[in-house]
């Protein structure tokens, strides 16, 4: 964090003038930055989207690993429509990825949604819905399903590293017969 804020400070000191900053230099700011909890959730405020949780909704972030670390975003979300959930929790990997994978020192994106798997039911439980993972490798290899905006989930998770879905939220999806409620690339 405080690297980064080094970084971005010389970075305008040598610009005469500081508006005409590019994204360019702010990128390669965070391109090298220290992964920390910290800087994980100020680079993910600017995240953004159709379908994209806000980061005022994570709940956890951790971070795991020395080498191309895994960072697991936990958000707190729920939605009466089980296919919604699915499609926000895509858009969310889609939009945290993209913006994660650009540090050299990131190598897997997680996604979790915590919720009450089931809605109609009239007690609140906060447990894990939706988890979704995918790696710099495995987002090379299906640039163009990692799109936004999500129109087909499954797809997006058939691609992904790793994914659970919790089974009551499964029992109500529409593209059921396409997933299972857990799933490894191998």
């Amino acid at each position: 964090m405080m690297i980064a804020a080094c970084f971005l400070l010389a970075s305008c000191s040598r610009n005469s003038d500081p508006a005409k900053v590019n994204v360019a230099q702010k990128k390669d700011v965070w391109s090298n930055a220290e992964v920390t909890r910290e800087s994980v959730r100020l680079v993910l405020e600017q995240a953004g989207g159709a379908g994209v949780i806000a980061a005022s909704q994570i709940k956890d972030i951790q971070v795991q690993g020395a080498n191309n670390k895994t960072i697991t975003v936990d958000l707190k979300h729920e939605s009466p429509d089980p296919d919604q959930l699915m499609k926000d929790a895509a858009a969310t990997l889609i939009a945290y990825s993209g913006i994660l994978l650009e540090n050299k020192g990131i190598g897997t994106v997680e996604v979790c949604l915590y919720g009450n798997p089931e809605p109609g039911n009239a007690k609140h439980a906060a447990k894990e819905t939706v988890s979704v993972a995918v790696s710099r490798e495995d987002l090379q290899k299906a640039r163009d399903v990692f799109q936004a905006p999500v129109d087909d989930y499954a797809m997006l998770f058939k691609h992904a590293s790793w994914y659970k879905i919790h089974p009551h939220l499964y029992k109500s999806l529409h593209y059921k017969d396409q997933l299972k409620t857990r799933a490894y690339l191998k």
